[in-house]
């Protein structure tokens, strides 16, 4: 049999997506690719329920991520894109870790217009596994039983993700810029989501791109179905605002490393933990 502390049955922030990607009007050129490796971190205690209540837990959810991004060009319009955490660690400080790979994301990007960089994105958002991955507990609580606690990789469910971005550039593409705005269409009854998001870039010293990124996240109902909500991102809200950074090392290698922060900050935070998440990666551009 297995047992719950009932303080621990709380999202586990599978809305944070630690993904590289970066919306944007743009496309690659025919056979051009961009192929990125990166190691992302989070942890946190303080969370938000789904009436938007901020909780001391008193434990500490960790999660680490190992992650595989890549774009490639079938042609000047048309892009494909994949999205792979290969390896992503979960566990409160007070449970074991446990392992698993994350949602795989499969898509493409379309140029819509020739010379205006505007782009729709189809993105399938792939289960690895049914949502069930239980961590025991390290110490066996008061009357002796080890209790368990699911902490899934994946949510089990597919889902779809249609993406409209519209980029602009000036300094001869030193300074640049990206509005995009997101679905989410989610299966087995879970309710459909909504993103909005700005990027602004600079190239400075022709070596370093500086990219500050914000966007918020919503549902489309005001009344999220309430089983599995905890756990599977159901009516989970946020704003997560951070930067990027990306260093040419020569032609073709970049050394990125970003932070973001979630919040409540533009939209009333539900269903997720207020924390920062971290990420180094290497990438190879052509």
């Amino acid at each position: 049999m297995r047992y719950y502390c009932l303080f621990m049955i709380i999202s586990i922030g599978l809305a944070f997506s630690f993904s590289a990607q970066a919306q944007s009007g743009w496309t690659r050129t025919k056979q051009g690719f961009y192929l990125q490796a990166s190691a992302a971190t989070f942890s946190s205690n303080e969370y938000y329920s789904t009436s938007g209540q901020l909780f001391d837990q008193g434990s500490t959810f960790r999660t680490h991520n190992l992650l595989i991004y890549g774009e490639y060009g079938l042609s000047d319009r048309l892009t494909a894109l994949v999205n792979v955490p290969v390896l992503q660690l979960n566990s409160f400080n007070t449970t074991e870790t446990v392992a698993g790979i994350g949602s795989i994301r499969l898509g493409g990007k379309y140029r819509v217009l020739k010379d205006i960089p505007l782009a729709l994105q189809i993105e399938l958002d792939i289960p690895t596994n049914d949502g069930i991955n239980f961590a025991n507990a390290k110490e066996p609580n008061d009357i002796g039983i080890i209790e368990q606690i699911n902490l899934p990789t994946s949510d089990g469910e597919f889902n779809i993700w249609s993406t409209l971005a519209f980029s602009q550039s000036s300094n001869n593409g030193k300074t640049f810029g990206s509005l995009y705005a997101s679905t989410n269409f989610r299966t087995q009854g879970f309710s459909h989501q909504w993103q909005a998001g700005l990027e602004i870039g600079h190239l400075f010293f022709d070596q370093l791109y500086l990219i500050g990124k914000v966007k918020v996240q919503d549902d489309f109902t005001d009344t999220p179905r309430s089983v599995g909500s905890f756990l599977y991102g159901e009516g989970t809200t946020f704003t997560e605002a951070g930067i990027t950074g990306m260093y040419k090392l020569n032609n073709s290698w970049r050394l990125v490393a970003s932070f973001f922060h979630n919040s409540g900050l533009l939209i009333d935070q539900r269903n997720s933990y207020q924390g920062a998440t971290f990420s180094l990666g290497l990438a190879y551009e052509r």
